[in-house]
């Protein structure tokens, strides 16, 4: 069974909704993402459950609601949104495995809505080596390249959108970007070295008034530590600045929802990239349950 000892087949006793979306359909360079659920399950087998510390997280229990089949994007976009949205309705922790970062204009619409229902405002931390603010890439609206600009047509206010890690821009992504001044973007350099600056920026969204969703892209990284990625962009962020930056966000911040995209098995090295994942999984996992006193 995947994730030794903390898997339950109890929703209800469950802290953690594990949701895969193996789609990899809008990639424009190098396809694999859609195998990261199942590599990402099949590793954490081989993974005890402690953190780097000697931290039991076995008290913290999964729910592994399977696979979201994805074919054709534009065929079943809002079917997963919907699909998504309902699972979200069951107050858990919502992790969604993809797939590349297409998946999630279907997670951040479901969020989006989920966050209005309860009268939150959104707010989008999307980490990524791209910003992926274009409104067409590879003629398609549902492309891995849009989901930052697909959330705000789906209701979320650029204010309270943050990019970190950004170190690739399109030529439509640059003209929006200096059109909404107002989108927050945090360069490699600005976490490697200032990241208690870039951590103060972001506190005033702690307030309870706020709902976070934490979209992350594992080539936010710099490939030197996670190559196995379809568009890889030298000079990132590096892993435990990452780490420590995905760990602020869980333990203080109203965030309920996360995806983590782009792992791409079939470009790995020795799996070195899925076992990144996975191992700032199992950080986020004691943080949580830290946080809900388990």
């Amino acid at each position: 069974m995947s994730f030794r000892d903390l898997m339950t087949d109890d929703i209800f006793r469950s802290n953690v909704v594990l949701v895969g979306i193996p789609y990899d359909k809008s990639t424009s360079i190098k396809s694999g993402a859609s195998e990261a659920p199942k590599t990402l399950r099949e590793l954490s087998e081989y993974l005890p459950p402690y953190t780097m510390l000697m931290n039991d997280i076995k008290p913290l229990k999964i729910y592994d609601d399977g696979d979201y089949k994805l074919e054709k994007m534009d065929e079943s976009f809002e079917s997963l949104s919907e699909s998504l949205y309902k699972v979200l309705n069951n107050d858990k922790f919502t992790l969604f495995v993809g797939g590349d970062h297409a998946v999630a204009i279907s997670t951040e619409k479901a969020f989006i809505k989920k966050a209005h229902e309860l009268g939150k405002t959104p707010v989008l931390f999307h980490l990524d080596a791209h910003a992926d603010i274009c409104d067409f890439y590879d003629g398609s609206k549902l492309s891995h390249a849009t989901p930052v600009k697909r959330a705000i047509d789906n209701g979320l206010d650029p204010n309270n959108t943050v990019l970190f890690g950004i170190r690739s821009y399109e030529d439509q992504e640059v003209e929006y970007l200096n059109n909404h001044k107002e989108i927050k973007i945090f360069n490699p350099e600005m976490i490697n070295n200032h990241l208690d600056d870039v951590l103060k920026y972001i506190s005033k969204y702690k307030s309870n008034d706020y709902m976070v969703h934490l979209s992350f892209d594992i080539d936010m990284i710099d490939p030197s530590y996670a190559p196995g990625t379809g568009t890889p962009e030298h000079f990132g962020v590096e892993s435990n600045k990452a780490l420590e930056l995905i760990l602020n966000i869980i333990k203080n911040f109203n965030c309920q929802t996360m995806d983590i995209v782009e792992i791409s098995p079939a470009l790995d090295v020795n799996d070195v990239t899925s076992w990144l994942g996975l191992k700032i999984l199992y950080e986020i996992f004691y943080v949580l349950k830290e946080k809900n006193e388990l």
